[in-house]
């Protein structure tokens, strides 16, 4: 009895220090969050602001109001942006603008690096991949995440997954393999959700993943495709 009793019991350091942490479980991304949109709107309201404290015409308007006006001002600002890089005369303004970017010395580093973090999360980027896959790599038995980016037929007319494994925590790198379907392992973790771990490093994850069947071509297609390496090889 005493054992139990002893065994039941807990200690008033480790019941602070357990609530202690699941509080921060539960606030920690809340404050995360709200620092993130902060610096944001910071960031938007930085070059606007000032320039709407000088106007004589805003100058007497309370600060709410022209943090208010200079973040619809930003926001405006960024759409007129995404409009004219759209176009063609446009882009050519961006590529310039970038290839000065990337010649200055300090600025090339920070610009490059934050450039392929805001690549990593567009559009295009997550089109490019189809799937989420765990493959084995680098060696067997160890699974590593990665993404299909299409398919591709070998010599004798089998079609291979091409499998982009990206690297942690810069998921703009990685390795290219081809595989056949047996050796890749379809999942039910979206795109969004599998650069999300790359990015984290496994803390941003799923609790749980399913596995699915892989979107192989029909087979009349595969045959279809044999059939042509066939023609082209005689």
């Amino acid at each position: 009895m005493e054992n139990m009793e002893k065994k039941t019991e807990i200690k008033p350091g480790g019941h602070l220090k357990a609530r202690m942490i699941s509080g921060l479980l539960v606030l920690g991304p809340l404050v995360i969050t709200l620092f993130i949109l902060k610096l944001i709107f910071a960031a938007l309201t930085a070059f606007v602001l000032p320039v709407l404290e000088e106007l004589p015409v805003l100058k007497d308007l309370p600060g709410g109001v022209l943090v208010f006006i200079a973040t619809v001002l930003a926001l405006l600002m960024i759409y007129l942006v995404g409009m004219f890089t759209t176009h063609l005369i446009g882009r050519r303004f961006i590529l310039m603008g970038e290839k000065l970017m990337l010649r200055l010395p300090i600025v090339k580093s920070v610009y490059s690096a934050s450039k392929q973090v805001m690549d990593t999360f567009s559009s295009s980027t997550k089109a490019a991949f189809t799937a989420t896959v765990l493959v084995e790599f680098p060696h067997t038995g160890s699974l590593a995440v990665g993404f299909i980016t299409g398919t591709i037929l070998n010599p004798q007319g089998k079609t291979l997954y091409r499998v982009f494994v990206a690297t942690t925590p810069n998921p703009t790198s990685g390795f290219l393999l081809l595989l056949p379907e047996e050796d890749v392992t379809f999942t039910d973790i979206t795109v969004e959700d599998g650069i999300k771990m790359c990015v984290s490093g496994g803390m941003l994850s799923p609790k749980q993943y399913a596995v699915r069947s892989g979107p192989l071509p029909p087979p009349a297609l595969e045959q279809a495709a044999a059939e042509q390496v066939t023609a082209n090889a005689e």
